[in-house]
């Protein structure tokens, strides 16, 4: 797969040519993956090698600057997540699906093994 620089990704971006996002969860982090024209690339960190931002929420912030309205998040290989007792958001759990219906749509998935 190609290596692609922060600049050059919003050079591509501010012209339209970027056609897809997408994160793969890794145990140490994500990867940005990016499909341009017939080309697929991994953003490269200033140093050389893949950028893995530690954090979604780094790599989204990243993308939001590039006003980018929808990002494919894949986790197959990411480090699974520690097992939590049952009914963990307690009292916050109604609430937060009251207020949050993307979370509620996910939580709905996951009870019912949709995922």
């Amino acid at each position: 797969m190609k290596a692609l620089s922060q600049a050059t990704l919003i050079e591509l971006a501010r012209a339209g040519a970027v056609r897809g996002y997408t994160l793969h969860g890794r145990a140490d982090g994500y990867v940005l993956s990016v499909q341009y024209g017939l080309h697929e690339a991994v953003l490269t960190a200033k140093r050389g090698g893949a950028r893995r931002f530690a954090r979604l929420d780094t790599a989204l912030a990243l993308l939001r600057t590039l006003r980018v309205a929808a990002v494919e998040v894949r986790l197959a290989d990411a480090a699974p997540l520690p097992p939590q007792a049952p009914g963990r958001l307690g009292r916050a759990g109604p609430a937060i699906r009251r207020d949050h219906p993307l979370v509620a749509a996910l939580l709905d998935a996951l009870e019912l093994g949709e995922t």
